[in-house]
């Protein structure tokens, strides 16, 4: 396996844990937002943000 196969594999296994981490929050999450960033092509943050209504 060349460098560029095991870099592929390491950003297919980021890809797999925020897959995990939204699914996660989603789950979690009730009202408000989930946001992902991506630097270079590899998920580096997942955050959720719950909003709750009043009134």
């Amino acid at each position: 396996m060349d460098k560029k196969e095991q870099k592929a594999q390491k950003i297919e296994l980021s890809k797999q844990e925020v897959i995990r981490r939204i699914l996660k929050a989603l789950d979690e999450i009730t009202n408000g937002e989930i946001t992902i960033k991506v630097q270079g092509g590899k998920p580096i943050w997942v955050d959720k943000f719950e909003r709750e209504r009043v009134g």
